[in-house]
């Protein structure tokens, strides 16, 4: 365990295991601290990656033909929104607020790297971290209202399916010192929804008042950061690669409310 900001204890940590592979997923993703603490979220986001792709460079046998595989998780924040349809990975990243030109910036960091491979997921929600359904689940159980937005669009992804994802992506993107056949790779649940779209469905899964949940536009909260209106992603070459694409963002919902005996 490490910090990657500690570029020292990174570099000891990657010498000595001298991995195959690396999914670096360190970032501070709360994006209206990112706007509040650019200087947090550069070290987080950029700094830390910066380390740990020399600590990669300088642990690469020598010759330079060992060199390790790094997928970097990063985000549908890159994008502005403006496009009004799904995002493929070949358009370009125009972020619109601190936390994703962070991210972008350590996108271009990991790009420079012959085995870096960008993933980009979208709206994680799963089991062990505060999420924006769990936080809609604890709500309408409680019987109090929910406020989504109705103009933000994006493509739901559940952990456990982009785990699977990656570890198939990294399968299938195996063998020291091959360069990646795709170097960004869209990873998240088939579809889109509205937050709010979202949010009733996570009421009709577990019984919840469907009048509980209040559609707002993102401007009626005010939030420090910016973003984007319409982020869905298209996961073009994931199905190339790995063979298939992530299942409905909707029967992975499912999943999850139904998979743990607390949610029943």
């Amino acid at each position: 365990m490490c910090d990657l900001v500690d570029a020292r204890r990174t570099a000891e940590i990657v010498g000595a295991l001298r991995p195959d592979a690396v999914i670096h997923t360190q970032a501070l993703s709360d994006v209206d601290r990112c706007e509040l603490e650019p200087e947090a979220a550069r070290a987080q986001n950029v700094d830390a990656t910066a380390n740990l792709l020399q600590a990669l460079s300088r642990a690469q046998a020598p010759g330079g033909g060992d060199r390790a595989l790094l997928v970097y998780v990063s985000t549908d924040y890159v994008f502005d929104g403006a496009k009004g349809t799904p995002y493929d990975e070949e358009d370009e990243p125009r972020p619109i607020s601190v936390y994703g030109r962070s991210k972008r910036e350590a996108e271009q960091l990991a790009l420079g790297y012959p085995r870096g491979v960008i993933v980009r997921p979208s709206t994680l929600f799963g089991p062990g971290r505060a999420n924006f359904c769990d936080t809609i689940v604890a709500r309408l159980r409680a019987g109090e209202p929910v406020e989504a937005f109705s103009d933000q669009v994006t493509s739901p992804t559940y952990t456990v399916d982009l785990a699977e994802g990656l570890e198939a992506l990294c399968a299938a993107l195996g063998g020291a010192g091959t360069p990646p056949p795709a170097r960004v790779v869209h990873v998240a649940n088939a579809g889109g929804a509205s937050r709010v779209a979202f949010a009733q469905r996570i009421a009709a899964l577990i019984g919840g008042s469907p009048d509980l949940v209040r559609p707002i536009p993102m401007a009626a909260q005010g939030r420090p950061a910016a973003r984007p209106a319409y982020s869905a992603l298209t996961t073009i070459h994931l199905a190339r690669l790995i063979g298939r694409r992530l299942r409905p963002w909707d029967d992975a919902l499912h999943a999850y409310l139904h998979q743990a005996p607390s949610r029943n």
